[in-house]
């Protein structure tokens, strides 16, 4: 649960979303969210419903139900809830409205902030680095163009995104800060890693060690293993967006393509065609609906091209790569020590089914290539990687690319033009303030 100092909490009982049964919750109000969990020592929450300032809580009637009120997030859903008793329900309502109240008078904008260098580029906009005028605290802030978002239909990927992000704390993955956005733009603050990207490494090296492999994928397991308790399939792994942080672990970034809201139609799976070429597993490629598995592909990917330099199926035409994932055989050259060639043959096996780590994340940290590894020193950062990032100072951006860096450091305008285009309502309820630990919107 949340470290944030608690306001409120106690069981309720809440309607679901999709099946209309009444369920007993443990609720608990923290900064700016109210979040459910199943029992009252739950670890991982059923779901939340962000306090932010558009919302509205009344009052309502239920007929199975006697003391309900309805939490509203408008454009998106609301929430039923009852109470014991009249009193209770009474109380509830106000401490929400108190703290609606109060998240009104703390809102964050760009001029919170001081741009200190870009840092990245994508598609839809760019990272910069900032440092945040009041606490002097350094960030990395990414800014999306609601226009683009919208004519390339990213809008629900990006919420995602953020709700993602919104829920995350762990060693290995990078968490949001704060969340805002103009009317042409959304805004993420994210945490600084300052070491650089784990493509630049590669490069830089050719091929990395066994030992500095096994630590690297040993934390990036745990990364996936978490968002994977969280319902939560990421998508993208590559070298691109695993960053290091200053004493040289890994921090998993860019949640773009995470999927949460997976297909009960097709058992808890989706079936979107998504993620970078050489990185996706067969099934996608073959449109069969798939579930958190794929990573457990992407990871071999990841193990093969940190030991040998290159993936091991790639060309410079997609279609092409596409042929050599589905049918070409895996070569992995003979200076591959044993219990790698092991694993990663393993996870990327072709069947789904027969894949390592189907039966659970277990099976994977069993395997002999992690075989001298403590989990819980791995978790805790008590190993020491090969390679320590140089960094001269907490605005250091020397291990980014220059062509990003050496850029003007500017939030870019917009067209008006292309601001009338979009519809904001799509982006209400986007702000957020404060790091919640693992919460998120879920339907339950």
């Amino acid at each position: 649960m949340s470290k944030e100092q608690i306001i409120k909490q106690g069981f309720l009982v809440k309607q679901g979303n999709l099946v209309k049964n009444w369920k007993k919750r443990w609720f608990v109000i923290s900064g700016s969210i109210l979040s459910y969990y199943k029992s009252k020592n739950g670890k991982f929450p059923k779901g939340l419903i962000p306090l932010t300032h558009g919302i509205t809580v009344e009052h309502a009637k239920k007929r199975r139900k006697k003391w309900v009120f309805a939490i509203t997030i408008p454009q998106q859903r609301t929430f039923y809830i009852s109470a014991e008793s009249e009193e209770e329900r009474d109380e509830w309502v106000r401490v929400i409205q108190n703290t609606v109240k109060v998240l009104k008078t703390d809102k964050v904008s760009l001029k919170n902030f001081q741009l200190i260098s870009v840092i990245g580029r994508g598609t839809y906009g760019k990272v910069m680095l900032v440092k945040k005028k009041d606490t002097k605290e350094v960030y990395a802030m990414k800014s999306l163009q609601k226009g683009m978002l919208a004519d390339h239909q990213q809008i629900s990927h990006t919420m995602s995104e953020r709700n993602v992000l919104m829920r995350v704390e762990h060693p290995f993955l990078v968490g949001l800060q704060y969340s805002f956005q103009s009317a042409e733009k959304l805004y993420m603050v994210l945490d600084y890693v300052p070491g650089g990207e784990l493509f630049t490494r590669i490069s830089d090296e050719g091929r990395l060690s066994n030992k500095s492999t096994q630590l690297y994928a040993a934390e990036i397991l745990l990364a996936l293993d978490h968002l994977h308790k969280m319902d939560v399939i990421y998508r993208d792994l590559k070298p691109e967006n695993i960053l290091l942080d200053k004493g040289g672990h890994i921090k998993i970034t860019d949640f773009g393509l995470v999927k949460t809201d997976l297909n009960k139609k097709f058992g808890g799976k989706t079936n979107t065609f998504c993620g970078t070429p050489e990185y996706l597993a067969p099934e996608i490629i073959l449109d069969i609906p798939y579930n958190e598995t794929i990573d457990w592909w992407s990871l071999g990917i990841l193990l093969y091209e940190m030991l040998v330099g290159t993936p091991p199926y790639y060309s410079e035409d997609h279609e092409e790569t596409f042929e050599l994932i589905l049918r070409a055989k895996l070569k992995i050259p003979f200076y591959v020590e044993d219990d790698a060639r092991d694993l990663i043959s393993s996870l990327l096996n072709r069947n789904p089914e027969k894949r390592l780590g189907i039966k659970g994340v277990e099976e994977i940290k069993q395997h002999s290539f992690f075989s001298d590894l403590d989990w819980q020193k791995v978790y805790n950062k008590e190993y020491k990687p090969e390679f320590i990032p140089t960094i001269e100072d907490i605005t250091d951006v020397g291990n980014f690319d220059e062509e990003f860096t050496e850029e003007k450091v500017e939030d870019s305008l917009v067209q008006v033009s292309v601001i009338g285009k979009v519809d904001q309502k799509v982006f209400e309820g986007f702000t957020y303030i404060g790091k919640i630990e693992g919460i998120g919107v879920m339907n339950d």
